[in-house]
């Protein structure tokens, strides 16, 4: 029951947007118990972001999920998923690329809380 999040400055096309949703759910099975068919996906594409007070290309990742990950499954996770958005979306040395993870013990999907 993941919810991951990804606003970028780079202006995103719908063939690109699949292909981010395509290889995001490959590598979702790192973090134990998730997958492509349990993760909601949200790109938010074409913002405006600063970085030292200049535009920058840089994107920002939050990770939702239900129940703590292990440390490790998280540091592998964020390697993926960096090295999949640099590919994609061409980013360079400058584009300033963030992430965090945020673990709930309270879930609810589709009107069941867990």
């Amino acid at each position: 029951m993941p919810f991951v999040s990804i606003t970028t400055a780079k202006k995103i096309d719908g063939g690109t947007k699949a292909e981010l949703n395509s290889r995001i759910g490959e590598i979702m099975p790192i973090l134990p118990g998730k997958n492509l068919d349990n993760t909601l996906l949200c790109i938010n594409d074409g913002v405006s972001m600063f970085m030292k007070g200049k535009p920058n290309d840089g994107v920002f990742i939050s990770v939702q999920v239900y129940k703590k990950s292990p440390e490790d499954a998280k540091k592998e996770f964020s390697k993926k998923i960096y090295e999949i958005l640099k590919d994609i979306l061409g980013l360079d040395s400058e584009s300033c690329v963030y992430m965090n993870f945020t673990e709930f013990g309270n879930w609810a999907a589709n009107g069941d809380y867990f």
